[in-house]
């Protein structure tokens, strides 16, 4: 876990759990209701190599193909108990279903993007590390015929987050939350593959809306390995809801917002193991639930 995210949960979980608890209607697993909604689901595949400190690969929102994309707008809501006027703790289940990412963008020196750029390349120092310590001598022969080479990813995937939080908000009336947040554990399963290309450039197309995103693509692509996993694992769950009223019938939300991380190995066929982070979370505009 995040050491950050450790330095604010555990200071957290000794305040809420040191409360006294009301009596809860439902089991933390049963379902409280079905939910429509309308936002983005947001995830993230950054790729690092295990000596440096930062990633060489990423999503950027910065292009278009890379955007968020629209959330599957029916889920189920899991129960959530009030531990007092102010605290709340509960369960949270979110999913993404396969969802194809194609040319990940290489990380640049700087992300700035003008009507003069073109292309883009990973930072001088990581290019000297992934060509002495990674490649191979056929990837060190493309790259050497190709002076503006950079190595990009695409990435397919699913992934199922289910967490259980604690957390506090600002009671207003009866029915009303504001400014809601909360922290806990989560387990997820990924169903992950990764196939890494090297590209004659990586090419930028400046979009001349400056509403819209840029284009980012991988020229003269040429696979040099992949990797395909399925794996459990525990990370941090983080959680944010701006207004929230909760009836006996129904509950409102406006701005909500989740997020759950997991870093792992990435095993490669032909090269030397790199590492990922993955980040699947949603921003949710406005959401209704039915209670059963």
């Amino acid at each position: 876990m995040n050491p950050l995210l450790k330095s604010l949960l555990l200071p957290l979980l000794l305040i809420l759990t040191a409360m006294p608890l009301q009596a809860e209607e439902k089991s933390w697993y049963e379902i409280d209701g079905i939910t429509i909604r309308l936002g983005n689901l947001r995830n993230r595949t950054d790729i690092y190599m295990p000596s440096q400190g930062t990633y060489f690969i990423n999503n950027n929102d910065s292009f278009r193909h890379l955007n968020p994309t629209p959330i599957f707008p029916i889920t189920i809501a899991l129960p959530e108990t009030l531990m007092g006027s102010w605290s709340f703790r509960g369960a949270v289940f979110e999913f993404q279903p396969k969802t194809e990412l194609k040319d990940l963008a290489p990380y640049p020196d700087d992300f700035k993007i003008s009507s003069d750029t073109t292309k883009w390349r990973q930072k001088s120092s990581v290019r000297t590390s992934l060509y002495n310590d990674f490649f191979n001598a056929s990837d060190r022969a493309f790259a050497d015929a190709n002076s503006n080479w950079a190595l990009s990813a695409d990435v397919t995937g699913s992934r199922f987050f289910l967490g259980y939080i604690w957390g506090v908000f600002i009671p207003v009336g009866e029915y009303n939350q504001f400014f809601k947040i909360g922290f806990g554990p989560a387990v997820y399963y990924t169903d992950l593959s990764v196939k890494l290309n090297l590209c004659s450039q990586y090419k930028i197309t400046v979009s001349e809306d400056s509403e819209k995103s840029n284009g980012g693509e991988c020229i003269g692509k040429t696979e040099i390995d992949s990797s395909s996993e399925s794996r459990w694992g525990t990370s941090a769950n983080i959680y944010f809801t701006l207004w929230e009223r909760i009836t006996k019938d129904s509950v409102w939300k406006i701005l909500s917002w989740t997020e759950g991380q997991a870093k792992n190995d990435l095993k490669l066929k032909n090269h030397n193991n790199l590492e990922y982070e993955i980040k699947s979370g949603t921003e949710i505009f406005i959401s209704y639930t039915y209670r059963l």
